[in-house]
């Protein structure tokens, strides 16, 4: 009995031994004729910026490697501080554009993308001064074309009269104010109180040069005459090395005049009325604020000088323009002539390029200004008021018929003192007369009025 158990035992053991060993060979050859499985990409695309090499490792122990290229696109995004509600530069202010550049990677492979936001940065360093009481705001809705617009708010009890300042060459009440971005700007908004007006530190009287006008010196309307010619890129320096003689005469008919010297642009000689300016300070410091349009180019007799300095120094002659003109007068038109002269008096300091009537092109004082120093549509002088060329000679004989005498004198350079404005001093003019009757000769010139242009009625 114990025989026959062993033997199937025996044969137990056999059978599964056979069956195991079977299914070993039967695994190994179905996993060869499997495809390699491969597992996922390393590394991941997370915050890559350059060009990168993923692997991955298959089923059967095969490793792959392939290039990942990244590239990346910047979108540059335009604001200004009272947006971001901070002032990035510290300067006291929330008006300044800011840049900040924001860069999009983007992997091959389908990899994805992700956004880098860069440091923000002041593109425009905006700074506005406000004169009095005011506010203005910023809008920066056309801001992707470069530019924003400045609008100005006056207070209750304030009106606004325009913008002026160190980055504004021209300056203007165009209300709100387009300005470009592309570089720093200094703005100023000036605001006045309707009721009690107070002009200092606005416009004219602000300006650089023209502030340093003294009413109670006249010379000092020289000195700036010189200094604002200076910055249209006219020297006037020479004027300086001359005499000069600027007073006020009791007893003088005209508003103003002005002695052409001969053509001796640094013999200097103007003549006022001395009743008639007194009077015209007394009008403009009673002048009620809204009667007319407030025109601070009327200055404490600005136009007035200015008109009787250009006949004087820049040998111009009465023009005849419907444009603002220092020179313009009613002895420059022809007789019913149609022209409507428009004086630079009448003239806002800051122009107004929206409304055609009162724009910088047909009105503006600043233009009239550039005008007059470079010569621009006005009449030149090329002779002196007694006949003789300009540059003058140092001899010029002209003869002059005056109540049927005829009388011959030398007008030139060597006839004029060095202080000939101040004494009217003059030599070597080989003065003879002749009694001639009616003075018929083609020759003669009739002189009048002591060589001097008689500016009357100009506006003050």
């Amino acid at each position: 009995m114990k025989k026959i158990l062993s033997f199937v035992f025996l044969m137990f053991l056999f059978f599964c031994s056979k069956s195991d060993s079977s299914d070993v060979i039967s695994s190994e050859e179905n996993n060869s004729n499997l495809p390699e499985t491969f597992g996922n990409w390393s590394p991941d695309f997370t915050n890559q910026t350059t060009n990168f090499n993923q692997t991955r490792t298959g089923s059967k122990g095969t490793n792959e490697t392939r290039e990942i290229t990244v590239t990346g696109s910047d979108e540059v995004l335009l604001s200004i501080e009272s947006k971001l509600l901070t002032d990035i530069n510290e300067d006291g202010d929330n008006f300044d554009i800011t840049s900040q550049t924001i860069t999009t990677f983007t992997a091959s492979e389908g990899l994805g993308s992700f956004i880098s936001s860069g440091t923000t940065l002041i593109k425009s360093d905006i700074n506005i001064e406000l004169k009095n009481a005011g506010q203005v705001d910023v809008d920066i809705t056309s801001i992707s074309t470069g530019e924003v617009l400045i609008n100005a708010n006056p207070s209750d009890g304030y009106r606004f009269l325009g913008w002026d300042g160190i980055s504004i060459s021209t300056p203007t009440s165009v209300n709100p104010l387009s300005m470009d971005i592309e570089s720093d700007n200094n703005i100023k908004a000036n605001f006045l109180n309707i009721n009690d007006p107070d002009y200092s530190g606005i416009g004219f009287y602000a300006d650089p040069i023209y502030s340093q006008i003294d009413p109670n010196n006249l010379y000092s309307y020289l000195d700036v005459f010189i200094l604002d010619a200076k910055r249209y890129g006219v020297d006037l320096s020479y004027v300086h090395e001359g005499c000069a003689n600027m007073i006020l005469d009791p007893n003088f008919t005209g508003a103003a005049g002005a002695s052409f010297g001969g053509c001796i642009d640094n013999q200097v000689r103007i003549k006022i009325n001395k009743t008639y300016w007194e009077e015209q300070f007394q009008i403009l410091m009673s002048r009620p604020y809204a009667n007319p349009l407030y025109s601070d180019t009327t200055i404490y007799g600005f136009h007035l000088i200015w008109h009787e300095l250009g006949h004087d120094i820049l040998n111009i002659d009465h023009t005849c323009n419907e444009t603002p003109n220092f020179l313009n007068h009613f002895a420059g038109c022809g007789q019913d002539s149609g022209v409507n002269l428009q004086y630079t008096s009448d003239m806002l300091w800051f122009t107004d390029d929206s409304k055609p009537d009162t724009s910088q092109q047909n009105r503006g004082f600043h233009t009239a200004v550039s005008n007059y120093y470079r010569k621009v549509n006005q009449v030149i002088t090329n002779q002196s008021s007694t006949g003789c060329d300009c540059p003058l000679p140092e001899t010029c004989i002209r003869t002059f018929c005056s109540s049927g005498w005829s009388r011959t004198q030398n007008w030139g350079s060597e006839t004029y003192t060095t202080n000939w404005c101040q004494t009217l001093d003059r030599i070597n003019v080989n003065y003879s007369e002749e009694y001639v009757g009616s003075c018929p000769g083609k020759n003669l010139v009739f002189y009048t009025n002591n060589n001097e242009l008689i500016c009357e009625g100009v506006p003050l």
